[in-house]
């Protein structure tokens, strides 16, 4: 059973500390792996073909039993 949610979103939704699936593999971004610059928003220096792909984002959750 899996413990996260993959959602996918637009690329200027992604924030540093969110956790993404980029080329296969779970990675967190940093504030350094976001760029802003003339050819629009990269990320991991992917463009996401200018935004029209979306970025999977996920999400983990934890199940509390009582």
């Amino acid at each position: 059973m899996n413990n996260y949610i993959i959602k996918e979103v637009h690329l200027s939704e992604i924030r540093a500390g969110d956790t993404i699936l980029h080329d296969g593999e779970i990675r967190t971004v940093g504030k350094e792996n976001i760029k802003k610059g003339f050819t629009g928003i990269t990320l991991f220096g992917d463009p996401y073909r200018l935004g029209m792909i979306p970025v999977k984002k996920i999400t983990f959750y934890t199940y509390n039993e009582k």
